[in-house]
């Protein structure tokens, strides 16, 4: 009976913390499992990473600025190629989406554009929705930044 006490506390203590639950629409799943990234070498196309992005030029009025973590979906990896063409990007031929030239207020946003492979430690994170704020506005992120992988659980 201890021992379950004690088992039951600890996944209560632990479970919490690897828990996220996204309210943006970016994404089609909102809740996720955080698993510790030890290895980027093991990341692909279509896993969700939880990283932080500081430099971050367009931020909403009110958010903290400790508020720093996304979680979004790798597009391309380290290594492949990523185009972009009159705001659609495209990594290895395959379609990941338009950028807008204006958010939903009419201010204009920042357009990242790159042809090319994408450079050793480099990703490019994607949201799955039209207004996404993600690297087709501010650019790759780092491997150093990403600080989880997001197992999808709903």
């Amino acid at each position: 009976m201890v021992l379950a006490g004690l088992a039951f506390l600890l996944v209560g203590w632990w479970l919490p913390q690897r828990i996220s639950v996204s309210t943006s629409p970016s994404l089609n799943h909102r809740v996720f499992f955080l698993s510790p990234m030890s290895d980027t070498n093991r990341i692909t196309t279509g896993d969700y990473l939880v990283f932080r992005h500081k430099d971050l030029l367009q931020r909403e009025k009110g958010l903290n600025k400790e508020n720093d973590r996304f979680i979004k979906m790798v597009g391309c990896i380290p290594g492949k190629r990523l185009a972009t063409f009159a705001g659609s990007f495209s990594c290895e031929g395959v379609f990941l989406g338009m950028a807008l030239t204006k958010d939903g207020k009419g201010k204009a946003l920042p357009q990242f554009s790159f042809n090319g492979t994408l450079p050793p430690g480099k990703y490019f994170m994607i949201g799955q929705h039209l207004r996404s704020y993600d690297s087709r506005y501010f650019g790759f992120i780092d491997g150093h930044d990403i600080l989880y992988k997001a197992l999808p659980l709903w």
